[in-house]
C-alpha cells in the first residue's frame, strides 16, 4: 500500500459506507484507510463496527471518547477537525497521505492520480484534484454567481467574481478548479481537504493547525484554508492533476455535530 486515507466522522453511517467504497474501489493501487470517530454512536457499538471492519478490511476504526484526548479543542469545529486529521495522520505507515471526509467520495482513478503526479515531481510535498459539486441527493450543484463558502452572504457574489477571474469558477460548470498559490490578490489557498494528497513528511512537517486566532475564528476559517496557508508560506511547491476526481456533496463539515 502506498496511500493512507483519513476520515473524521461522528453520526452518519449511509455516507460514511459511501466514502469507504470509493477508498476499496480505487484503481491501480490499493489504499490503507482510517476513519476517526468523534465519540461517533456507530463506532461505539460493537456489533456496527464489527460489521464495518468485517465489509472493508482495508480500513481501520478509532473511536475517540471523551476525556480520551484532553488537549483536543472543544471550542471550534475546524480546530477540533484538525486535531482528529492529526491522529488519523499520526497512524499512516505509508508515503503519502490523502483526506475524505464522510460525506463525500473519490473517483476510481483519484489517488492513483495524485501519486503519479507526486512521483512525476519529486520537488513537490503535496498534489490535488478538482471537485465536482453534487447536492445531497446526487445531482449537479452549480454556483449560481455566489460563492458557496463565503461566511458573509453580502460578500458572497464579490467573492465568486474574484475566483472566477481565477478560474476556480467557470459559469455553468458544477467544477470547482480549486488552486493553492500566489496571485495578484494574494494568497489563494483555496484546495479542500478532499482533494488533498500529500507526502507523509510534508505533513509531519506541516500538520494541520489546531490554534486559531479570534480573526480566523470570525472569518470561519476552515482547516484546509489553514493548512494550505502553512503550506505556502513554508514554500511546499503544489502541484494539481486538473481533474475533478472528488465528488463534493454540498452540505457541511465532516463532524457538523460534533460540538451539539
Amino acid at each position: 500500500m502506498t496511500v493512507t486515507v483519513v476520515t473524521p466522522t461522528k453520526g452518519r453511517p449511509r455516507s460514511l459506507r459511501r466514502a469507504l467504497r470509493s477508498v476499496a474501489a480505487q484503481e491501480g493501487l490499493s489504499a490503507a484507510h482510517v476513519v476517526v470517530g468523534d465519540d461517533c454512536p456507530h463506532l461505539r457499538d460493537e456489533d456496527r463496527r464489527r460489521a464495518l471492519e468485517e465489509e472493508f478490511p482495508h480500513a481501520r476504526f478509532v473511536n475517540v471518547a471523551p476525556g480520551d484526548h484532553p488537549d483536543m479543542p472543544r471550542d471550534y469545529l475546524p480546530a477540533r477537525l484538525s486535531y482528529l486529521r492529526n491522529l488519523g495522520i499520526g497512524l499512516a505507515r505509508t508515503p503519502y497521505v490523502a483526506h475524505l471526509d464522510d460525506d463525500n467520495a473519490y473517483a476510481p482513478g483519484h489517488l492513483r492520480s495524485l501519486v503519479d503526479l507526486l512521483e512525476r515531481n519529486p520537488q513537490a510535498g503535496v498534489a490535488h484534484s478538482w471537485r465536482r459539486l453534487l447536492t445531497e441527493d446526487g445531482a449537479e450543484f452549480v454556483p449560481d454567481g455566489e460563492d458557496p463558502w463565503h461566511p458573509i452572504p453580502r460578500q458572497r457574489a464579490a467573492s465568486y467574481r474574484t475566483l472566477a477571474r481565477h478560474g476556480v469558477f467557470v459559469p455553468g460548470s458544477p467544477v470547482v478548479r480549486d488552486m493553492m498559490r500566489m496571485t495578484g490578490d494574494g494568497m489563494l489557498n483555496r484546495v479542500d481537504t478532499n482533494e488533498l494528497l500529500l507526502r507523509r513528511e510534508t505533513h509531519e512537517l506541516v500538520p494541520f493547525p489546531t490554534d486559531f486566532t479570534v480573526w480566523q475564528r470570525i472569518l470561519e476559517t476552515t482547516e484546509d484554508m489553514a493548512l494550505c496557508e502553512r503550506l505556502l508560506r513554508a514554500g511546499v511547491v503544489a502541484v494539481c492533476s486538473e481533474q475533478d476526481t472528488v465528488d463534493y456533496y454540498m452540505g457541511g463539515f465532516s463532524n457538523a455535530a460534533a460540538l451539539v
